[in-house]
């Protein structure tokens, strides 16, 4: 009956996330018998495949009745989607668990080795948890493509005329080019606000030559500007902007945070402030953006591969109060920052960190969708790895550290916690969507071993696979594939060339993203890594150099699935396992193919 089921639920999967893709983006209507109409088609097209493929009608029926039920419930949760959003999450969430449930039931049923069942059992227990990981991006990719109605949208606020409360800018800096730095200030003085100032923190740059002449030009620029240099000083920048927060005006009542490379338009502050006429707002963030890519250019692809967090989990996550602080571009109340004791220097993503801390308090948090300031992106590849090695290590930080206080019972536990429950879900999936590159390598190292017993004709078997799971398996993988660059063309405005390029830029890191989500489960603390601001010579061999690993890896997918499908038996199954070394091969060596070609700064 599983098997069956597994049929009818694939078949209606299959047509429902197609339709999606097609027209998901496109049907900006709300209504409920479109949506009540819609899946009843889907519900019938799929029975009439699963009655005209195995019969029994009263099963068919019975799985229908529930699934319909099921629907009901979700069209009414879901009402802000439109209908072809609200069916393919349904499917989704019904085949998920129905797969699993098969292959456990084929691990049962087949007789296997006591090593071959406990490998099997390991490969079914991580196959779980990544698809729970993979449904929080299907979440967040349908929501953002196919809600109509958005409750929480800001693009502009309302001016709040004599609300002008003195902002303090906090720019911290370690061993930063004095050109860009100078850049950043002279941006900062064309603000159009009259109440601010501006603290340059220098942190431990061991060369006096380079930060003297942004000291010099913090006196040029006037009393608003003031420049504080510190030798031997702990934590990192979170350190710096704590000591920044003990030098700041005694009048401030806001913080904003400005990485050393951002020209922040002269509106910046005009547009965040007003936010704060709300008592209970406690930050405000606008997007992360970034200047000097090259239209064509690898670095082109790997812009709009940073943009999707802006673009896609963090409107998302707006409608729920549950955004991330994530440091520059972004207005904190210096009143609350002091409440929660400052900035953690125990974490590298100190900004994200405190944001959560923050809305444990209850206070509200907004998200500003348009830019209003460009930085610059690492200006190679290294320096790319290095902070994207960062960013996973503090979110992995931040699980270890809050896990406890994101957990669904957490308030029954500790009544300070005002986490509400769709806060906790997008931190714990935030952190948790980090490990997907794991997944995909232990997923590489079990094709891999795979792979060489099907060469060696051995009777070990890592897992049994059969056709059901080869097929329904071959959709998960090829419609996911299609996902994501079709939200990265819609949320983005893509060509589709563009978006597959901007996909495989965000493959293209995961190899070090992995290492950095192992690495950070087994080593609580690692060394801040500033992201260099200025790039050298021989960028090819710099760039094969830094991807040797994926290079190594990819390599061996390659080999090995070339050398199955030319050597081995010509099954299903040896067809499938050659195929996904092929794929993963190409997800591999996509990291040295940018590691040669991109640059971004000069």
């Amino acid at each position: 009956m599983i098997l069956r089921a597994l049929f009818l639920t694939g078949a209606w999967f299959t047509l429902s996330l197609v339709v999606l893709l097609l027209a998901g983006a496109r049907l900006r209507r709300l209504h409920t018998a479109i949506s009540l109409v819609w899946l009843a088609a889907v519900l019938g097209l799929g029975d009439v495949f699963a009655l005209l493929t195995f019969g029994r009608p009263s099963e068919v029926m019975l799985l229908t009745a529930l699934t319909a039920a099921l629907g009901l419930v979700c069209i009414w949760r879901l009402r802000d989607w439109n209908a072809f959003g609200q069916v393919a999450w349904l499917t989704t969430l019904i085949i998920t668990p129905l797969f699993l449930v098969y292959a456990y039931s084929v691990i049962i049923a087949t007789e296997l080795a006591p090593a071959s069942f406990a490998v099997a059992l390991m490969f079914l227990f991580l196959q779980s948890i990544a698809s729970l990981v993979a449904l929080t991006h299907m979440f967040e990719n349908i929501d953002i493509s196919c809600r109509v109605r958005w409750h929480n949208r800001i693009e502009r606020l309302n001016p709040a005329p004599g609300f002008l409360p003195m902002v303090s800018l906090h720019l911290p800096a370690y061993d930063e080019p004095p050109q860009v730095v100078e850049e950043t200030l002279r941006a900062l003085a064309a603000l159009d606000y009259p109440n601010y100032e501006v603290l340059v923190v220098d942190n431990n740059t061991p060369d006096e030559s380079t930060w003297r002449p942004i000291e010099r030009l913090c006196r040029e620029l006037g009393p608003r500007f003031r420049f504080i240099h510190l030798d031997n000083w702990p934590g990192f920048k979170s350190g710096a902007l704590n000591f920044g927060l003990t030098q700041t005006s005694p009048s401030a009542e806001l913080i904003g945070v400005i990485d050393a490379d951002y020209q922040v338009e002269p509106s910046f502050l005009r547009e965040l402030v007003p936010a704060f006429t709300d008592p209970q707002v406690a930050f405000i963030q606008a997007p992360q953006d970034y200047r000097d890519f090259k239209p064509g250019d690898f670095s082109e692809a790997m812009y709009y591969s940073y943009e999707y967090f802006f673009r896609v989990p963090m409107p998302v996550r707006n409608e729920h109060n549950a955004i991330i602080f994530s440091g520059t571009m972004g207005l904190i109340r210096k009143s609350v920052l002091q409440e929660i004791g400052g900035w953690s220097e125990w974490c590298v993503t100190e900004d994200a960190e405190a944001s959560l801390r923050v809305l444990k308090l209850g206070y509200k948090s907004l998200y500003f969708h348009r830019s209003l300031g460009r930085g610059l992106m690492p200006c190679t590849f290294a320096g790319l790895k290095k902070q994207r090695f960062r960013w996973c290590f503090g979110n992995v930080q931040i699980l270890r550290t809050h896990w406890e206080s994101l957990m669904p019972w957490a308030h029954w536990i500790d009544p300070q916690n005002r986490l509400t429950l769709a806060q906790r879900y997008f931190y714990l999936a935030g952190c948790l969507q980090w490990f997907s590159d794991a997944f995909n390598f232990a997923f590489v190292c079990f094709l891999v071993a795979g792979g060489m017993i099907k060469l060696g004709a051995a009777h070990f078997t890592i897992l049994p696979i059969t056709g059901p799971w080869i097929s329904l398996a071959f959709i998960f993988i090829l419609l996911n594939l299609w996902r994501l660059a079709w939200v990265l063309r819609n949320a983005l405005k893509l060509s589709w060339g563009l978006a597959f390029r901007s996909m495989y830029g965000m493959f293209s890191v995961g190899w070090v993203v992995a290492l950095a989500s192992f690495q950070a489960l087994i080593q609580f603390k690692t060394t801040f890594m500033r992201t260099p601001k200025t790039t050298g010579d021989a960028r090819v061999l710099n760039g094969l150099f830094a991807t040797q690993w994926e290079a190594g890896i990819g390599l061996l997918c390659l080999a090995l699935g070339a050398s199955i499908l030319a050597l081995a038996d010509r099954t299903p199954n040896t067809l499938f396992i050659g195929g996904l070394l092929l794929l993963q091969s190409s997800l591999y060596l996509t990291s040295p193919i940018y590691g040669m070609f991109y640059k971004s700064c000069s």
